[in-house]
């Protein structure tokens, strides 16, 4: 069966060797053949006055491969034309041979006589002035004389018997000394004699004197010398000293003198040797070894390690003998530096607290802080709150220009900035944005701090952000502050009872703020601008919502304003603007704060409970560490919560357990002495590392420490329903996980309790329950407590 395919083929596709794949002959257009007839001539000229010859052909292929250069073309033809120069061949000087040339040429020579070569010559043994050589082909030895007698004779090659061919090799022990490495008994060979150049002139020296001494005697005698028949000085080899007579080796003697008879007693006179003595390296060379400065024989075992042997470690080792020489050295059992060391070290066990490396002043804060009352002007920080984008921090901004805080060229170069990025409005808002990052987004995201007088008081911002996502730090903000500044957008009133206007009244409730003041910002692009029926609408819807939140009637303060005109915000408005209604019944913005400061008797109850929160235990949450300046490279700030803090004073951070020295202190960013209770401070720490500082720990007085727990009871306001479950706790600035772990009751407004351990707590109702921590938190009693679940707050209320 045929199991190839059959494949018919057209006659088109079968191959023929008949077919040519040869390429296509040029073919010049009629542009070409025009370029052709105009520059051929002229390359033509160009060569002729050079006098070269060349054809169209030539001359048209130059040009069409150089594209019609004619420059190119020409010096093309000319490099081919022009006949290059025959390179004359120098002939190699012959170097001059050396004498390691003429040697090899001679024993070449001999050994082409003698018909062997190199190739085929197997050196066997050498006997001193002869080599031993096999020829491979043939397999005789021949012997190959090197150096020739020194009497002159033809000499006979010496033949080493086989046996000393194996003088050197060690498997000829004999039985008695095998299981043992034998070193072989070295052949002796006539070495080359050598001497050393410094002893050349001390051997001069010796041959001076005694040939002075030999000359001296035979011409006392009458005696021949052997000296008086010379023979041909031969050359001095090198390291050997020169044989010196009575006269100079190189004097010219004109006749020959006739040997004398020997003396008329018979008897031969003894001669000086005159010869040098060898060289110590000389005899060392030349001398045989004798069987005593041979090595001694090894054995295999010891060899091997195998060998038994006594306890490496019976004796003392090295290290302990150095030691032990050292103790027993001068003043090194005294040990007057380690008694020092030792002495120096701190006793675990003292509990006296370390000394400062600042002194303090020991001033009575107290005293000093009532006797400077009537000449101290009110203070008070408030926190701006509201809604994401209802011009807090612009209105802020505003608010810093027109009291003189903030400079007209500063604002200037914010507006440059903000202009080249689009945000041209934001200008003001850059005096509390600091940031690159809320320069850019426009939006708030820590709480800015700012301080500015007035004739009437003093006063620090807190600008808290406005989005949801932030508001661990405005509760931080809030912490902080007296009295609050509500800013709310009177075009977008529904977005903020929506968004975080109402969350934001709830938590300044929550923090303890007593007083707000109510910035209805934005009237002047209202339809129509300032409108008194759209700011009065506003007002009715606030109003409610902060009196079901806890806010007194009398404790509220609306205010009509425009942060980005200025308008009523520092300077009342002009009586022919369209808000000439508005300085008839309502205050400018910094008029409402300087009336809504709240007075010491009103935070404390009474002056005495004033002095009295004075003189208790420092305590200040930090809420924010940062590096001030070269000469104080650490601090913290934060506001004091209870107690002083002078300079020079000892403090402990919780929970790291750490203490500090405070260096210095600031109070709204003036260098002072003292800080007291409800002032907003930075501390200049030193003799602590900034990873012990972190914002929410808890600076207090070294000898009254907060303490340090997992777990505490809160009073709390129910806002949304409870059960025991995670939650989100707030400490002033402090924000740690938490969890509900115990509804412990339900209480009334007294605090009496109404139901023991509910199950579940609904709001409006107050409780008490207990929360546990993963981790030590420090806690101070009676501190305010905001409980926050799934982005919600939860409930509010006091530690116990």
């Amino acid at each position: 069966m045929q199991r190839v395919k059959n494949v018919d083929y057209d006659e088109d596709e079968l191959y023929d060797d008949d077919d040519e794949y040869g390429e296509e002959a040029e073919t010049y257009s009629q542009e070409d053949r025009g370029n052709f007839a105009a520059l051929t001539p002229v390359v033509r000229a160009e060569l002729e006055e050079v006098g070269l010859q060349a054809s169209d052909k030539e001359i048209q292929d130059a040009l069409w491969n150089y594209y019609w250069d004619v420059a190119k073309a020409v010096t093309y033809l000319k490099n081919n034309r022009t006949p290059k120069p025959q390179q004359q061949t120098l002939k190699k000087q012959e170097r001059p041979k050396s004498k390691f040339d003429e040697a090899a040429e001679r024993s070449a020579k001999g050994l082409g006589e003698s018909g062997l070569s190199f190739r085929i010559l197997s050196c066997l043994a050498w006997c001193g002035r002869c080599w031993s050589v096999q020829d491979e082909e043939v397999g005789h030895v021949v012997k190959i004389i090197v150096e020739s007698p020194s009497d002159g004779s033809e000499g006979t090659p010496c033949m080493l018997p086989p046996r000393d061919w194996f003088r050197d090799v060690p498997w000829t022990l004999p039985p008695e000394t095998q299981g043992h490495l034998v070193p072989a008994a070295p052949v002796y060979r006539p070495r080359l004699l050598g001497g050393s150049s410094k002893l050349a002139k001390p051997t001069e020296e010796r041959g001076k004197k005694l040939a002075t001494a030999g000359v001296e005697e035979s011409s006392a005698d009458g005696a021949s010398s052997s000296l008086d028949h010379p023979t041909k000085p031969k050359e001095p080899k090198e390291n050997e000293a020169p044989l010196t007579v009575g006269e100079p080796r190189n004097s010219q003697r004109s006749e020959k003198r006739e040997p004398k008879p020997p003396p008329s007693s018979g008897l031969e006179e003894e001669k000086p040797d005159l010869r040098a003595q060898p060289t110590a390296f000389a005899r060392t060379l030349s001398a045989r070894p004798t069987p005593d400065t041979l090595p001694a024989a090894m054995s295999f075992l010891n060899l091997l390690a195998s060998e038994r042997s006594e306890d490496p470690f019976k004796g003392p080792s090295p290290d302990g003998t150095v030691t032990k020489a050292q103790n027993r050295s001068k003043g090194m059992t005294k040990r007057p530096l380690a008694n020092k060391t030792q002495a120096l070290k701190l006793d675990p066990t003292s509990t006296q607290a370390t000394q400062p490396k600042v002194r303090s002043k020991g001033l009575d804060v107290p005293r000093l802080w009532a006797e400077e009352r009537a000449r101290r002007k009110p203070s008070a920080a408030f926190v701006v709150i509201g809604h994401v984008d209802h011009g807090k921090s612009t209105l802020m901004g505003r608010l810093l220009l027109d009291v003189g805080a903030v400079s007209q060229r500063d604002i200037d170069k914010y507006q440059k900035q903000a202009s080249e990025m689009g945000k041209a409005s934001f200008a003001l808002a850059w005096v509390m944005d600091t940031s690159a990052e809320e320069r850019e987004r426009g939006v708030t995201f820590d709480f800015a701090q700012h301080h500015f007088s007035t004739p009437k008081a003093d006063f620090t911002i807190l600008d808290a952000p406005g989005h949801r996502d932030f508001v661990p730090n405005m509760i931080g903000g809030a912490s902080m502050a007296d009295m609050a500044v509500l800013v709310v957008d009177a075009n977008q009133l529904d977005s903020g009872m929506k968004g975080q206007t109402r969350e934001h009244i709830l938590l300044a409730k929550a923090v303890g703020l007593k007083k707000v003041v109510v910035a209805i910002n934005k009237l002047d692009a209202a339809t129509p601008p300032w409108s008194q029926q759209l700011f009065e609408s506003v007002q009715t819807d606030i109003k409610p919502l902060l009196a079901t939140s806890g806010f007194a009637d009398e404790d509220i303060k609306f205010i009509p304003c425009s942060g980005l005109a200025g308008t009523n915000v520092v300077n009342p408005p002009k009586p022919s603007s369209p808000a000439a209604w508005i300085p008839k019944s309502h205050f400018t913005l910094l008029q409402a704060l300087e009336r809504s400061i709240p007075t010491p008797a009103k935070l404390t109850t009474t002056a005495a409970a004033a002095h009295e929160l004075l003189k208790q235990p420092l305590r200040m949450q930090i809420i924010d560490v940062f590096r001030g300046s070269i000469t104080n490279p650490l601090s913290i700030a934060g506001r004091i919560a209870s107690g002083t803090v002078q300079i020079g004073d000892l403090v402990m951070i919780q929970p790291s357990g750490e203490k500090a020295a405070v260096k210095a202190l600031d109070v709204s960013d003036e260098p002072r002495d003292y800080a007291v209770v409800g002032q907003i401070c930075t501390l200049h720490l030193s003799d602590i590392e900034a990873q012990h500082l972190r914002s929410g720990d808890v600076v207090c007085a070294s000898q009254h420490p907060v303490r340090v727990a997992k777990s505490c009871t809160v009073l709390i306001e129910v806002l949304e329903a409870l059960l025991p479950q995670p939650v989100d706790v707030h400490f002033g600035r402090l924000h740690v996980p938490g969890r509900i772990s115990q509804l412990v009751e339900t209480v009334d407004g007294k605090g009496e309790q109404l139901k023991r351990r509910p199950k579940v707590l609904k709001a409006g109702q107050r409780a008490r329950v207990r929360v546990g921590f993963e981790e030590g938190v420090p806690l101070v009693v009676g501190e305010r407590v905001v409980l926050r679940s799934a982005g919600v707050t939860a409930a509010y209320g006091r530690m116990e």
